[in-house]
C-alpha cells in the first residue's frame, strides 16, 4: 500500500472509532437512567478499575497499556460528564498535586473547583456543591496529613477511591546552587526535599 491508501485506511478507521465511541456513550447514558431510576450511584470506582483492568487484558499492542489507560480515561470522564454535572473538589489553587491527581482520576470533561484549604474540601462535599473531593492523605516522606485525618474523624464522609500520584520537585534559580543563600517554598515541600537539601545546600537558608 503506498502513502495515499494507508492514510485512507487511517480515515475509514477514524469513522469507525467515532461511531462505536458514539454508541459506546449511548450505552452509558442508558445505564446513567437506569442508576438514577433507582438511586443508584453515578460513579462507581470498582466499575471503573474494572473496565481499567479489562482494557489492559484486551490491549495487545503495541500501543503502550500507559496509553491505553489514558486514552479510556478520558473516554470515561467525557461519559460520566453527560451522565451528570459532575463536580469535583480539590485542595487548590490549580495545577498543585491535588489537582493533577484529581484530573488523573476524575479526566478533563469533569468540572473542577479549587478550595484554599483542606477542610473547605470537606464542607463543599458535604453541603453538596461538590460531588466527590480530592484531598492529600499521606506523603511517603512526611507521613498522614493530620488535617485530613482530624477532618475524616469529624465529618460524616468517607473514602470511596484512592490515586497513587508520583511527586517530582525542581530548585530554580538565576545562579548556580553553590551561590543560593536562600530557598523559598511551602513547609510540606523542605519535609519532602529535607534529605537532598541537607546533602546538596546545607548552608542554606529555607524560607516557607
Amino acid at each position: 500500500m503506498n502513502l495515499d491508501d494507508l492514510r485512507e485506511r487511517i480515515d475509514s478507521l477514524d469513522s469507525e472509532i467515532v461511531r462505536l465511541l458514539n454508541e459506546r456513550i449511548n450505552v452509558v447514558l442508558e445505564i446513567g437512567d437506569e442508576k438514577k431510576k433507582s438511586g443508584a450511584e453515578i460513579y462507581v470506582p470498582s466499575r471503573e478499575r474494572e473496565v481499567f483492568d479489562k482494557i489492559k487484558s484486551l490491549n495487545a499492542g503495541p500501543l503502550p497499556d500507559e496509553s491505553a489507560h489514558a486514552i479510556y480515561r478520558e473516554i470515561m470522564s467525557a461519559a460520566l460528564a453527560l451522565e451528570t454535572e459532575m463536580k469535583i473538589a480539590y485542595l487548590g489553587p490549580e495545577a498543585t498535586f491535588t489537582h493533577q491527581a484529581a484530573r488523573n482520576k476524575f479526566g478533563v470533561s469533569v468540572d473542577y473547583i479549587p478550595t484554599g484549604t483542606i477542610s473547605e474540601v470537606f464542607d463543599r462535599v458535604q453541603n453538596k456543591s461538590a460531588d466527590y473531593g480530592v484531598v492529600p492523605v499521606e506523603n511517603s516522606t512526611e507521613g498522614a496529613v493530620t488535617h485530613t485525618f482530624d477532618q475524616f474523624a469529624t465529618t460524616p464522609l468517607k473514602i470511596c477511591a484512592e490515586i497513587y500520584l508520583p511527586i517530582s520537585l525542581t530548585l530554580l534559580s538565576t545562579h548556580p546552587k553553590e551561590e543560593v543563600t536562600l530557598i523559598f517554598s511551602k513547609q510540606e515541600v523542605f519535609g519532602q526535599c529535607r534529605s537532598w537539601l541537607g546533602a546538596n545546600m546545607p548552608n542554606a537558608r529555607l524560607s516557607p
